[in-house]
């Protein structure tokens, strides 16, 4: 009898050991879910601001915008005529 005792203490350990392996199995797989919920969140936001960033990249960089800042802050101005200064082959 006491060996009965025994083997059914054994059999209810281990059930109640693979019920508690579940239960941790469960814990971390719904922990690790919503880590990836929040990575794939950060992600997106990151993308945005990377978006974002390269628009205003492209936007400081245009061949407009620096024309511009050219002419109103330097004082720059086109070109309207062209001198040519030819320079003669003289034989010394």
């Amino acid at each position: 009898m006491p060996a009965r005792i025994a083997a059914g203490i054994g059999a209810v350990a281990v059930v109640l050991g693979l019920c508690f392996l579940y239960l941790v199995q469960s814990v971390t797989l719904r922990d690790l879910t919503a880590r990836v919920a929040a990575a794939d969140a950060a992600l997106v936001d990151v993308e945005e601001v990377n978006r974002t960033l390269e628009f205003r990249i492209e936007q400081a960089f245009s061949l407009d915008r620096i024309s511009r800042i050219a002419r109103e802050r330097l004082g720059m101005v086109e070109p309207t005529v062209v001198h040519y200064v030819s320079l003669d082959d003289a034989d010394d």
